[in-house]
């Protein structure tokens, strides 16, 4: 894994319902475009949340698959999408930044995925309250 992603210990439910409300509280106190956010685990829908105007979850689901395809954040695969082009016409995946895996004991377990802003700003919040939670949970 190429990228600065936390490795937690343990990784519960209440910890990805607080990292989903992180992010949506963030959204707010900043004043960013609407967003979804989601959260998977072992392949459990853990949290999802689309904010008013958003009516579908196919990029969030895209990113996801990204993540649990290569694990590498969607980010990643999308700046080096030349080594990922098998992806790139499948529309089971989408390869825009957004979705950053969630490494639990050294092995992606899950990820968490946002969509609405620029892939750029979709992967910064989701790298931000993922070090927020695991900070937090190592404090």
């Amino acid at each position: 894994m190429l990228e600065n992603i936390p490795n937690f210990k343990e990784f519960t439910h209440k910890q990805a319902l607080n990292i989903g409300l992180d992010a949506l509280r963030i959204v707010s106190e900043r004043q960013l475009r609407r967003i979804g956010v989601r959260i998977v685990i072992d392949d459990i829908l853990i949290f999802q949340y689309l904010m008013d105007g958003k009516n579908e979850d196919n990029y969030l689901k895209g990113k996801e698959n990204v993540v649990k395809e290569t694990n590498q954040s969607s980010m990643y695969v999308f700046e080096h999408k030349e080594e990922y082009s098998h992806l790139l016409n499948d529309v089971r995946y989408c390869v825009n930044g957004g979705a950053i895996p969630i490494i639990i004991e050294h092995q992606v377990r899950g990820s968490i995925s946002i969509s609405g802003m620029t892939q750029e700003l979709d992967h910064s919040l989701a790298l931000e309250v993922l070090l927020n939670s695991y900070n937090q949970s190592n404090s």
